[in-house]
């Protein structure tokens, strides 16, 4: 019988010398390292990667790609090329862990250095890339609080022409091993912490309303809500506070663990045109749109009162967004400089299948329109 399970990655949290130590102790010949050139000092991590280096044959793609695209998978499997891979590690944000789910899903020994960008993004149409007999294990160790992609079974990857976002997509893809360390988010500049924060909250909130939704679900949601909530602007205070850090982590995990089950919503829908025709932050522009979208599925959400209470002692959804962004930026739409003149083109890439029809309330373009104008 086939069944679906809730969560099939093993979730530690630990600290960086634990970590350490449990990468020197895997029962693997080979390892792809994935994980951007400035993490070896981040992090200090000099002599563990000598030592491992030691320990096992170590391929680094060295990546600084913020949001992958076609071009960025082709260049990351030609630079594999035929090196012998037994497990993926990805140390870094939700688009490492995106390339390295990308990664295993088209590893190919014989045929990574000849992929073109065309292959790539047919067999991502085609969802071809799931006729695979085997991917490659990943152990996903993220360095931001907010995407929650070390426990999801897919990766975004936005098109080079700028049109759309797609999505890779396969149970296989879920990382076998996500390790959760704090210390590694205490190096994120401010701005960082609060989109990566802010996208934890737009996966707990979309995932509470989600067409997909359960208790389970609606539980990990809130509690994911609360604990972002109760600590995000202590945390941008003091960003040395590891415990603080830990607790974002925490709900970065939860909201992960929800939206793995639902996937999101309208909010996230309408971010992609945001994102890859204007390069706002996906965070920022997966949250910008949270509390007008709430009053709209606020009807057709059974138990929004829990939600709704969350929020309650700062005033609101929008009110909260406001507090915890004072001093860092004004989470509206000129702050990145989109006008009211652009509203229609973001509108016509706002639906995005899967998303936008997974919303509780069916919305029309009209609806977008007004809901971006709400945030002029």
């Amino acid at each position: 019988m086939k069944t679906k399970p809730f969560c099939s990655a093993e979730i530690v949290f630990s600290d960086l010398e634990k970590l350490k130590e449990r990468l020197l102790s895997l029962p693997v010949k080979n390892i792809l390292l994935i994980m951007g050139a400035a993490g070896e000092n981040w992090w200090n991590l000099h002599s563990f990667l000598q030592e491992m280096s030691k320990r096992y044959t170590v391929t680094w793609l060295k990546t600084d790609v913020a949001n992958p695209d076609q071009r960025d998978v082709c260049a990351a499997l030609a630079q594999i090329g035929d090196a012998p891979v037994d497990v993926i590690l990805a140390i870094g944000g939700g688009s490492v862990i995106d390339l390295a789910k990308a990664v295993s899903a088209f590893y190919d020994k014989d045929k990574n250095g000849s992929y073109t960008v065309e292959e790539i993004t047919q067999s991502i149409r085609s969802k071809s890339y799931q006729n695979k007999q085997e991917y490659l294990d990943i152990i996903a160790v993220p360095s931001t609080a907010g995407t929650g992609s070390e426990v999801t079974q897919w990766a975004t990857v936005w098109d080079c022409g700028k049109t759309s976002k797609f999505s890779i997509d396969a149970p296989e893809l879920k990382p076998a091993l996500a390790v959760i360390v704090p210390e590694l988010t205490m190096t994120l500049p401010k701005k960082l912490v609060l989109s990566t924060a802010l996208d934890a909250v737009a996966h707990a909130m979309e995932a509470f309303w989600s067409r997909h939704t359960n208790p389970m679900v609606k539980d990990l949601s809130l509690q994911a809500i609360r604990v972002v909530t109760a600590n995000l602007k202590d945390a941008l205070e003091n960003p040395q506070d590891r415990a603080l850090r830990e607790k974002l982590c925490r709900g970065s995990l939860l909201a992960g663990l929800a939206f793995s089950q639902t996937r999101t919503t309208a909010c996230h829908s309408i971010s992609y045109p945001l994102s890859f025709l204007h390069q706002v932050p996906h965070g920022f522009a997966a949250a910008m749109t949270l509390a007008q979208v709430a009053a709209v599925n606020e009807p057709a959400t059974e138990n929004f009162d829990e939600l709704a209470a969350v929020f309650a002692p700062y005033g609101g959804i929008q009110q909260w967004m406001d507090s915890v962004c004072q001093g860092v930026l004004e989470l509206r739409l000129h702050t990145f400089g989109i006008t009211q003149q652009d509203i229609p083109n973001i509108v016509h890439y706002a639906f995005t299948a899967g998303r936008m029809d997974n919303n509780p309330v069916d919305l029309t373009q009209e609806d977008v329109a007004s809901i971006l104008g709400a945030i002029q």
